[in-house]
């Protein structure tokens, strides 16, 4: 990777706390939540039903361990290429606070091996990568199921994540002026990332449902959104073609 995940929160942080009167405005938070996920495929004869009926255990045993700040999603492609339409899935879990994560971890990796096995009954997981993720647009309401867009990120020669954050809050000034809805997400590579990953963050952006989607594309496409994008955040960072998954909330804290 191009940048540690230390190096990246540090400049991150840093980037926040000096732009933070400017960005109060644009729904920019100062804190970073942990996020972990799993990519998965579901096993033969395996549908979608069997896996929500043991996601409803792992729901009633996460409630009898006090994990009231855990969220999660079970994602399926709707978007990409080289992928399993059919069998592809992903766990995408999110705490606000580092803390969080940990306490849901110890939890699952020390009293989870009934439960896990379960899992595994109904698809096989092959990575378990984790990230540190800003939210640099909307939330701050309630979670929901929707659909998510996945971009892998790299920074331009000279630019840095302060940066990309100065971009982003203009880029948001745009959206409110033009009342485009959303929520977009910086997430930073920790640990299970691939060694050899090209990219310095992954960037996401989430709607609640495809017609929001559609009329969001209208004002990128057609009424110069992409123009605007290009001046900011494309100045800062280049992404690859993104992934759209759909984003079922299984999760929503307590």
């Amino acid at each position: 990777m191009q940048n540690t995940l230390k190096t990246l929160v540090a400049v991150a942080v840093a980037g926040v706390l000096q732009t933070q009167a400017a960005l109060a405005d644009h729904h920019m938070p100062s804190g970073f939540g942990g996020t972990e996920l799993y990519g998965c495929e579901m096993n033969e004869g395996k549908a979608p039903a069997d896996l929500m009926s043991v996601i409803g255990e792992w729901n009633a045993w996460s409630d009898e361990k006090g994990m009231t700040d855990y969220y999660a999603w079970v994602m399926t492609p709707v978007f990409g290429s080289d992928i399993d339409f059919e069998r592809t899935a992903f766990w995408f879990g999110f705490t606000p606070d580092f803390k969080g994560m940990g306490k849901s971890l110890d939890a699952w990796f020390t009293e989870g091996a009934e439960l896990n096995a379960k899992f595994n009954e109904v698809w096989t997981c092959s990575a378990h990568m984790e990230f540190a993720s800003l939210i640099v647009r909307g939330g701050g309401g309630e979670s929901s199921s929707g659909y998510a867009s996945f971009s892998d990120c790299t920074f331009r020669e000279g630019m840095e994540m302060e940066d990309l954050m100065a971009a982003q809050a203009k880029y948001n000034a745009y959206l409110d002026e033009q009342e485009v809805p959303g929520v977009t997400v910086y997430h930073l590579p920790g640990h299970g990332n691939p060694q050899d990953a090209g990219y310095a963050m992954k960037m996401s952006n989430w709607v609640s449902d495809l017609s929001t989607y559609g009329e969001n594309s209208e004002k990128y496409v057609n009424q110069g959104g992409w123009k605007v994008r290009q001046d900011t955040i494309g100045s800062v960072v280049s992404c690859d073609s993104p992934r759209m998954y759909t984003a079922t909330l299984v999760r929503s804290g307590d």
